[in-house]
Parts: C-alpha cells; sequence; structure tokens
C-alpha cells in the first residue's frame, strides 16, 4: 500500500473521532479494551477513542481495519439495500436508477470475493460470469418493464440457490425474499 493511502486512512481516522467528540458527551466510564479482543492488551498505550492511531505499528493497524471492515456480512448489507432499490426501480420504470444499482451490485460482489475468497466461485460462477447479471443490465437497458420484472425474478433466484450454496440457506427466509417475490402495487 502506498504511504499516501495509509496518511488517507489514518486521516479519515482521526477527523471521524474528532467529529465524534465534539458531538457526543463522554459518560464518564473509564476506557477499556473489549475482552473479545484480547490482542489489544498488548497496546503500550491506554485505550482511546483514537483506537487507529494508539495501535503499537502499521502491522496492528491493518489488522485493526480488516477486523472493522469486517468480511461478507458488510457487502452483503449493501447488495440487499441495493436489490431492494432494482425492485424498486423496476416497479416504478426507473431503468436508470435500475442501472446504477445493480452496477454498484457487481461492485460490492466483487468487494465481497476480495474479503472472501472461497467465495468468489459462486460470485462468478453464479452472477458475474454466468450471464446473469449481464442479462439483468441488459433487460434494464432494453426498458422494457416486462423484460425488467422476468429477469429481476431470475436474480432473485440465482441469489437465493447462492445463499443455498454457500450453506447460508438460511437467509433465504428473510423480509426481503417475500417482498420481492413478485412485483405488486
Amino acid at each position: 500500500m502506498k504511504p499516501s493511502i495509509i496518511g488517507i486512512t489514518v486521516f479519515l481516522a482521526a477527523t471521524s473521532v474528532a467529529f465524534a467528540e465534539g458531538v457526543v458527551k463522554p459518560t464518564g466510564n473509564p476506557p477499556q479494551f473489549p475482552k473479545a479482543y484480547k490482542e489489544l492488551s498488548k497496546q503500550t498505550k491506554p485505550p482511546t477513542n483514537n483506537w487507529l492511531l494508539d495501535a503499537n505499528d502499521d502491522s496492528e493497524r491493518f489488522r485493526r481495519l480488516q477486523v472493522a471492515m469486517s468480511g461478507t456480512d458488510i457487502p452483503m448489507w449493501e447488495i440487499t439495500y441495493r436489490y431492494e432499490e432494482l425492485y424498486t426501480a423496476i416497479k416504478k420504470n426507473n431503468w436508470e436508477m435500475g442501472v446504477y444499482h445493480w452496477d454498484k451490485i457487481r461492485d460490492r460482489m466483487n468487494v465481497s470475493g476480495m474479503k472472501r475468497p472461497v467465495r468468489t466461485r459462486n460470485i462468478e460462477g453464479m452472477f458475474l460470469e454466468s450471464g446473469v447479471w449481464q442479462s439483468m443490465r441488459g433487460a434494464l437497458t432494453s426498458k422494457s418493464p416486462e423484460r425488467m420484472r422476468e429477469q429481476f425474478q431470475v436474480v432473485r433466484q440465482v441469489c437465493m440457490a447462492c445463499h443455498v450454496a454457500e450453506k447460508v440457506g438460511f437467509l433465504n427466509d428473510s423480509s426481503t425474499f417475500k417482498e420481492t417475490e413478485s412485483f405488486h402495487d
């Protein structure tokens, strides 16, 4: 990673801390490290709101960023939001908004694969390289409401099949999939 990116990351972390300190009133509780992160006890500085800057070295800073950025749960949460917005765009026949969210879904899928490489095979095989992603994009740019709705249902089924393949099929019982099973007004 280039030093400028490290500098930007540290700057953003420090800026957010300074902003939060100006808005949030202190509780008066003494600072302590979470018990779940035993490795934090190796930090030579006492815990402060500068959780990233207080780390002993860059290696620890990057480890903390990786923990904070999590695995696929955050990108999948973003994908769910954009999936719902795609559904709304199709209901409203707003294909431009649909394309926007569909392109963002692809970006988040790629981030998911970067963060959890064991999921890349299904991300690419079931969505990005199978024709599903391109077919949905083509349906959106066709401006055909029927084609968009039909292709969205294909996407929905592939999402659910991917969850099963990744052994998280229980996610298919979410309100998102219930609400998007058909196009109602």
